[in-house]
């Protein structure tokens, strides 16, 4: 909900009770009904907006803190991939923004062969070996890693000090448009080739949203390292 949904909301109820009051012709006493009223209904439009406004600030500056991430710290630099035609660089490392919320960057794009490897399309089979952080601003690391099926990865971890017992080493196998997986992950899949090394990156509306998964707190930006292992044409 936006902000200028509530106010307008607000001063739509407003108006409507103001309108009231002078056809009308109240009495005192039903003139101070309709104020307290009114006032109640703009303490409510009131608490809406700021619920609102809180959210869009937190949304838009996961969205600019993502942006700024590839663009200056990302190694190697990215550029967005409507500057690539622009670029004086040959075969630009480039990000994808897919909707508001999701980024994407395809680490092996360039690779030689790739074009002739199966591509991801809604439907298919995909097995993922995978790396899930939460997005901070910087580059992932061990102590923003809150699951992994890399078998690397976890023997980091273990050295580290996890009990890696419960973590599975089997790659995640994803239906793709299921809805069994990140909608902001599944989406950066879609058009990925086998063999592929996705980076997705996702604001809180694209990944849990205000839900608080694991040790994960609610409207986090995360942030996902992907290995497309195979895919199964359907």
């Amino acid at each position: 909900m936006s902000i200028i949904f509530c106010v307008i909301t607000f001063l739509g109820f407003a108006g409507i009770l103001i309108d009231g009051y002078f056809c009308l012709n109240l009495h005192d006493y039903r003139v101070m009904k309709l104020r307290l009223i009114i006032m109640a209904l703009a303490a409510m439009c009131l608490t809406l907006v700021v619920g609102c406004n809180e959210e869009d600030t937190v949304l838009t500056s996961q969205q600019e803190q993502i942006v700024r991430y590839l663009t200056s710290s990302h190694n190697p630099r990215l550029i967005a991939v409507e500057e690539v035609p622009n670029s004086m660089v040959a075969n630009p490392p480039f990000y994808e923004r897919l909707n508001t919320s999701t980024y994407r960057y395809i680490a092996t794009y360039y690779d030689s062969g790739r074009n002739s490897k199966r591509q991801v399309a809604v439907g298919d089979e995909v097995e993922l070996i995978f790396e899930a952080y939460e997005f901070t601003g910087s580059a992932p690391s061990l102590n923003t890693l809150y699951y992994t099926n890399n078998a690397d990865m976890i023997e980091k971890l273990a050295e580290n000090g996890l009990n890696s017992e419960f973590w599975s080493l089997e790659p995640l196998k994803v239906k793709i448009g299921s809805g069994d997986i990140i909608k902001g992950v599944e989406a950066s899949l879609v058009d990925c080739r086998e063999g592929d090394v996705v980076e997705v990156y996702m604001a809180f509306d694209a990944a849990y949203d205000k839900d608080v998964v694991g040790v994960i707190p609610a409207e986090s930006s995360i942030m996902w390292v992907c290995q497309i292992k195979s895919v199964v044409k359907n």
